[in-house]
């Protein structure tokens, strides 16, 4: 079969979902194909490949794309088959009722995908393959028909990176984006992780990781066939504790693959051995999130379940081994107000992050932080408004028009004052008063792209290169700050 893969943009973090299941689909015998919804050209793509698939993974705020564009599709052939996955689907399983889509995969699809090939390749059914709904199984009364999660991941084929590489600007970006494991034992409330690890209770374990060696194999033959200057771990958490794995990962990684890479841990579990051990493999930065400086709301209300002094200590130790750090904080959080976004934008300077992001809290469905801002009438779950990225303004009605100012300037202005702490008092005192987000987002953007080349993910490229990622990688972030508007009139540009 043709299955054409749906996805609304293609950034500078690889589609890794995507790249599995258009491998497990290739080891079927069938052909993959890509449509790139902000290409605008979805339907000459669907008239010119004929495809008998068409699949899309969605996150809660780009659903509305992928509702729209499988419209389109089966109003060009009702014949095409679509099916759609991903955390909106999982979570909102009730969407196979309200849109043409011949069939959901919730929770993991990596079993489920080839089993629902299969089945309409064959022509025969599909209703009972567990983690697939149809419009004829659904029932909402019931649990999700979940099958056990996977213990191990080195049986899963490597990425299909050619997919994209071929026809996408990843091609040309060396770096890569690559997880050891998946899952996270962790509850904080505006994850989703916590819920889908209460949708699995009893089917397996919390988080499972590849073997060093099924690692690095595929990172071999990916670094063989595509230019790679340097690697970013995309784990929720790389390491959970001082082992054997990272025992073995120290010695091999440097000697096999020898590249440069970024990883995400939380400060509570950072240890001096662990951090020397990463640096001896190749770390060049490292990200952990402080998401805020309020030590009740950090603990209580997000339930980081972390000290000052834990998270002062971690950062500290990134900084006498010469680390940078990433961080992620959150703004704009229910019950709070700008007195606490400063409480963040303190600590973040007092921890000295080279680089923070400061996006303000939207509310993901059936997180803890999401029905907390509904049960105070902060939010009126209504999802399918929120816009697709987490950067621009608060969605809560808790907050004034003022308010929305501050904070929305407060974020951008924020990463600048990492770069430059003499300017914490102006900022934080008249910046963010003052009505010019445009300009705000243009020093933002500046800075941490500068930032991003020179300290958390260090790489050389050609003047031309250079000049095309400037510019592709501004449009993206303009989007992401800017008032989204998704009107049918939109939906002519797919």
């Amino acid at each position: 079969m043709k299955i054409l893969f749906v996805i609304k943009d293609v950034e500078y973090i690889d589609p890794m979902g995507i790249m599995l299941l258009s491998a497990l689909a290739k080891e079927r015998g069938h052909s993959t194909h890509i449509a790139v919804l902000a290409d605008g050209d979805l339907v000459e793509k669907v008239k010119s490949i004929r495809p008998d698939v068409a699949a899309f993974s969605a996150k809660t705020g780009e659903h509305k794309y992928y509702i729209a564009a499988n419209e389109l599709i089966k109003g060009i052939s009702k014949e095409i088959f679509t099916v759609i996955g991903g955390p909106h689907a999982t979570f909102f399983p009730e969407m196979i009722e309200k849109h043409p889509f011949d069939a959901l995969c919730v929770g993991e699809g990596d079993d489920a995908w080839p089993e629902l090939l299969d089945a309409i390749n064959t022509g025969k059914p599909f209703d009972n393959i567990p983690n697939i709904i149809t419009k004829r199984n659904f029932d909402r009364s019931k649990p999700l028909p979940l099958r056990m999660r996977r213990r191990s991941l080195d049986d899963l084929p490597f990425l299909d990176r050619d997919l994209f590489y071929s026809s996408t600007r990843l091609g040309r970006f060396p770096m890569r984006s690559f997880m050891v494991g998946r899952g996270c034992p962790y509850k904080c409330t505006y994850c989703f992780n916590h819920k889908y690890n209460m949708l699995y209770k009893g089917k397996g374990p919390l988080a499972s990781r590849m073997s060093v060696d099924r690692a690095i194999a595929e990172l071999k033959e990916l670094k063989k066939k595509h230019e790679t200057q340097f690697i970013k771990f995309y784990d929720d958490i790389f390491v959970l504790k001082d082992d054997e794995w990272l025992d073995e990962f120290s010695v091999k990684y440097p000697r096999e693959i020898g590249v440069p890479f970024h990883c995400l841990m939380r400060a509570n579990l950072l240890t001096e051995s662990i951090l020397v051990k990463l640096k001896k493999a190749g770390l060049a930065s490292m990200s952990m999130s402080i998401e805020s400086g309020n030590d009740k709301i950090r603990n209580e209300v997000l339930k980081r379940n972390m000290s000052r002094e834990t998270m002062v200590g971690a950062f500290d130790l990134c900084a006498r081994h010469n680390v940078p750090t990433f961080s992620n904080t959150i703004f704009a959080i229910p019950g709070s107000s700008l007195k606490e976004d400063i409480e963040s934008l303190d600590l973040n300077l007092r921890c000295k992050v080279a680089l923070g992001e400061f996006p303000l809290f939207f509310p993901y469905p059936e997180t803890e932080l999401a029905n907390y801002a509904i049960k105070r009438g902060d939010f009126d779950g209504d999802y399918d408004r929120l816009h697709m990225s987490y950067q621009s303004t608060s969605p809560l009605n808790c907050f004034t028009k003022k308010e929305k100012l501050l904070q929305r300037n407060l974020s951008l202005l924020s990463t600048v004052c990492l770069w430059k702490p003499g300017m914490r008092d102006l900022v934080v005192n008249h910046l963010i008063k003052l009505p010019f987000p445009r300009l705000y987002f243009l020093m933002y953007y500046l800075v941490k792209a500068y930032v991003v080349k020179t300290k958390i993910y260090p790489m050389k490229f050609s003047l031309v290169n250079t000049l095309r990622g400037v510019y592709e990688s501004f449009v993206l972030e303009n989007f992401k700050h800017s008032e989204e508007v998704f009107t049918k009139e939109s939906l002519r540009k797919l």
